[in-house]
């Protein structure tokens, strides 16, 4: 969404198109001779795009710049095996009328794959469906498993009682070293030790970040929605149209500065074109931000640039294989459709050091089980 150095900054440059614009809005307004306030949206992500729909219905005067030749940002539905994959976000989290998203996909009619309770479609949601294997290809025992889990939940509520000692804060590594000191029966070794390594696998996966950068103050803070959680069929690409119909969308403008001046903002691309608005909303990556490719004028507030520089970016390669023939267990065999697999991995060390194999989430996709 931004990258790369302005040619020009010259007023001759300058495209009143947000002046000229029709704003197209199902929102009625009266008569008047003074024209609606403009904003520009740097970013076309599920935010930069909600954003710019929310003004456009409120009667502002809209256009929105993205540096990529496509919308959705983290969000991007792939069709290559002829049925949608979303290479990005796939969930729902909080099917309820209180995620803004939920009535719009309902009233889309799109599906939803309920991932949490007992008519989830996910292998290994849940500690009695975990299927654990060995460097030789050998199951680890079911009850194995489960008591790991029971003494994985007790390392984590030691925890917390350390958090409550300390004022500063610690790594999630940190504080299991703590609990080790203080309650060595806690310690694991073996093919025991191994499966709990499992587990904090899977709670780096949540952030997609080592256990020594996961904050013990903070790791478990999340305020979650009601309604479970439930996988989008038929992908987010549906959502992502409908939120964009009828918007001034620019594709391929890729953003290089920001003027704020004092009756407006001007914002300059990369070949050189600027767009002048009243207003500006900042929609691009934190990753974006952090590489510091569009120049602030003048200058973010110190607090600001500290907070976007000690903000962490977390990394999940999600990779899907389809296979012609697949030699699942027997208890999935009779319920796969399609023969598709999807393996989440975030880049944490322990994701690739791990002896075990972490199948995550094998699921159908496309079709009705």
């Amino acid at each position: 969404m931004a990258g790369g150095k302005s040619n020009s900054n010259s007023n001759s440059n300058i495209t009143p198109q947000l002046r000229r614009a029709v704003c197209n809005s199902n929102v009625e307004r009266r008569p008047t001779s003074t024209p609606s306030p403009s904003v520009i949206v740097i970013g076309g992500g599920m935010a930069g795009i909600a954003a710019a729909r929310a003004l456009q219905d409120a009667s502002f005067q809209v256009v929105l710049l993205e540096s990529r030749d496509r919308l959705g940002g983290r969000v991007h539905t792939d069709y290559s095996f002829g049925f949608p994959i979303d290479l990005g976000a796939s969930w729902l989290h909080g099917v309820c009328k209180e995620n803004p998203l939920a009535p719009l996909i309902g009233r889309l009619g799109l599906p939803l794959y309920r991932t949490s309770g007992d008519n989830s479609v996910l292998y290994d949601h849940d500690l009695e469906s975990y299927a654990l294997f060995d460097m030789d290809g050998k199951q680890v025992p079911q009850d194995l498993v489960t008591k790991v889990g029971v003494k994985f939940e007790e390392i984590l509520k030691e925890t917390d009682e350390v958090r409550k000692e300390f004022s500063e804060d610690m790594s999630i590594t940190r504080a299991f070293s703590i609990v080790f000191e203080r309650k060595p029966e806690l310690r694991l070794e073996g093919i025991s030790h191994k499966v709990l390594q499992w587990y904090l696998c899977r709670m780096e996966g949540w952030f997609a970040a080592d256990a020594d950068t996961i904050s013990l103050k903070s790791w478990d803070q999340e305020e979650l929605l009601p309604g479970g959680h439930g996988l989008m069929v038929r992908g987010y690409r549906p959502v992502i149209n409908t939120l964009a119909k009828g918007l001034d969308i620019r594709l391929s403008h890729r953003v290089t500065k920001i003027l704020r001046r004092y009756n407006g903002v001007m914002v300059t691309v990369e070949d050189g074109r600027s767009f002048v608005a009243d207003a500006a909303i900042i929609a691009v990556p934190l990753g974006v931000l952090k590489a510091n490719v569009i120049k602030f004028e003048p200058k973010l507030p110190d607090w600001k640039e500290a907070a976007i520089a000690d903000l962490g970016v977390g990394i999940e390669n999600k990779i899907v294989l389809h296979f012609e023939k697949g030699s699942w267990p027997e208890t999935l065999r009779k319920c796969l459709m399609k023969r598709l697999l999807i393996l989440h991995i975030c880049n944490s060390r322990r994701s690739f050091q791990m002896l075990l194999i972490r199948f995550i989430f094998l699921f159908l996709t496309g079709e009705q089980i």
